[in-house]
């Protein structure tokens, strides 16, 4: 199955967007507080929060809350058109690849035609180049391997001894502080992301804040040279070709900006201090947000052995008006299970019940939810003596359907456990007095996450739904005190590695009605079941 590049793409995206955004927020008042460097410096966020996006987080890490034993209803997913032989989504890869090199292509043709206006080059014997016949756009630095300081035809002529030392400063000032480097990476994004219009907004804003950076830089070494270093400013001339792999003057250029910034004072060490650490703190915190709000690496841990696990046989027999069947299942403690009913004449009932073990003798208890044509009407929850036959029964709101679900759970390494009594395949069990007692009397004010409303569906993964291709994804959320997901993680799946990415996708839009404890919303975990289905044929009964 080939892989989607739409979720790692839209994630890179609004990463670097929401990263840009904030250095364009903070730029000018970081300038003017602690310098230009510093708000140079802040440009940093932007790739640390692109590697963030790419580094997988491990779905093994502890979690810090207990797990919820309540299960919230399964969201089912249903494929749309199956069996169509083409979606936008497959055009996806091709269309950004093309997009890529048509960038690439035109970044590469501007190079080229910057290099053409520059005629022959001649190497001086201090390792310089100067353009035999050149003048626009240059002092320059070019290269990004090797990079190598361009001068203009008329070098020694426009410019004062002087004036020729603080330039060829400035230009060894980018060298040094790998400006060609950061400038190819940010052609390179704009290749990546060539769809969005941000970036090309703030490559503008970046090139300013590398230039006014190093001016910054050349009047920290020459504080007594600002005139001279500003005569040299208004002496070079404009060129009106870009160069992406590289440093020049462009036709465009915020020389307004640069002659202001060199009345400022230099910034004091404290102020260097400052700029650092407070680049390096967005920088990481960007870093951290990116990739704290990735999903989890999936995997499919090895629980199903654990020898602290309880496990129970369960005997059911399910009754949907009038249509009944009986099967045994064996569970975990904890692990969730699922129990489907109903024919074409009838609407279509399923619940999720899981077990949990209590601290009295010989008692588990079993709670759910039951849904009719797939709205939820009931939740039920009841207190069971193990070996003792239990009995839900629910209908719909106007009474012309009714679901009945009788149980048994046995202990599996209780004596003569794997072969218990069937339920009686025909009439209700006989009353067991005290077998059935309401939850809410064990744990008054107490009540784990629920969902709010149905649960959005995820997305069914086209390639899965070509080959009718279904599964089960067991996710483990994170529940806040307000309702909302503060984290998923995927506890189990199979067929692994096919509907993971999906289903965390749209676990992150989820809302719940929070957990209480004592009356008060608490955070918590919850399971929650997601069923990957591939309709039956027409005329096909499922149960």
């Amino acid at each position: 199955m080939g892989v989607d590049p739409f979720p790692v793409l839209a994630e890179a995206t609004l990463a670097a967007s929401l990263a840009i955004l904030l250095v364009l927020a903070l730029r000018r008042p970081v300038r003017a507080a602690l310098g230009a460097g510093a708000a140079y410096a802040l440009w940093l966020c932007v790739p640390v929060a692109l590697a963030a996006v790419l580094l997988p987080r491990d779905a093994a890490a502890p979690l810090a809350l207990p797990v919820a034993w309540q299960v919230v209803p399964a969201a089912a997913a249903v494929p749309v058109e199956p069996q169509a032989g083409w979606s936008w989504r497959e055009a996806l890869a091709p269309l950004w690849l093309a997009g890529a090199l048509v960038s690439a292509a035109w970044l590469g043709r501007q190079q080229r035609r910057f290099r053409r206006a520059l005629g022959p080059l001649r190497r001086r014997t201090d390792g310089l180049y100067q353009s035999a016949m050149a003048t626009a756009g240059l002092p320059a630095v070019a290269g990004v391997l090797r990079p190598r300081i361009l001068l203009p035809e008329d070098f020694e002529r426009r410019y004062t001894a002087q004036e020729q030392q603080l330039v060829l400063e400035h230009e060894r000032a980018h060298v040094r502080r790998g400006d060609l480097l950061a400038n190819a990476l940010a052609a390179l994004l704009r290749c990546l992301f060539w769809f969005n219009p941000l970036l090309a907004f703030a490559q503008a804003r970046f090139r300013l804040d590398q230039e006014l950076a190093c001016d910054a830089r050349v009047i920290a070494r020459h504080p007594r040279a600002r005139r001279q270093y500003g005569e040299a400013l208004l002496k070079t001339q404009f060129h009106e070709l870009p160069l992406p792999l590289g440093c020049h003057w462009q036709a465009r250029h915020p020389i307004r900006e640069r002659i202001d910034m060199l009345r400022r004072p230099v910034p004091s060490p404290l102020q260097w201090m400052a700029a650092t650490l407070l680049a390096l703190a967005l920088s990481a915190a960007a870093g951290y947000t990116a990739w704290a709000a990735q999903p989890p690496q999936a995997s499919t841990p090895a629980t199903a052995d654990a020898p602290d696990a309880s496990a129970y046989a369960i005997d059911l027999r399910l009754d949907v008006d009038g249509n009944a069947r009986s099967f045994r299942i064996h569970e975990r403690a904890g692990r969730p299970f699922a129990v489907r009913g109903g024919d074409a004449a009838s609407p279509e009932w399923d619940a999720e019940l899981a077990g949990k073990p209590l601290a009295g003798p010989g008692t588990v208890w079993i709670g759910g939810h039951v849904r009719a044509a797939g709205q939820p009407v009931a939740e039920p929850a009841m207190v069971v003596g193990l070996g003792h036959p239990a009995k839900i029964q629910i209908s719909t709101p106007d009474g012309r359907s009714v679901f009945t679900l009788e149980l048994r759970v046995t202990p599996l390494d209780a004596p003569g456990a794997l072969l218990p009594a069937p339920l009686d395949g025909d009439a209700p069990p006989a009353a067991d007095a005290g077998a059935a007692v309401p939850a809410a009397a064990a744990a008054a004010g107490d009540r784990g996450a629920v969902a709010s409303d149905r649960l959005p569906a995820p997305r069914y993964p086209e390639e899965a739904a070509r080959q009718r291709l279904g599964g089960r994804v067991m996710l483990l959320v994170t529940v806040r005190e307000d309702g909302s997901v503060a984290d998923v993680q995927v506890e189990d799946s199979a067929p692994a590695g096919v509907f993971e990415a999906a289903t965390l996708e749209a676990a992150r839009q989820w809302r719940f009605e929070p957990a209480l404890e004592q009356g008060k919303p608490v955070q918590a975990r919850v399971r929650v079941p997601v069923e990957f289905e591939i309709p039956a044929p027409a005329g096909g009964t499922q149960a």
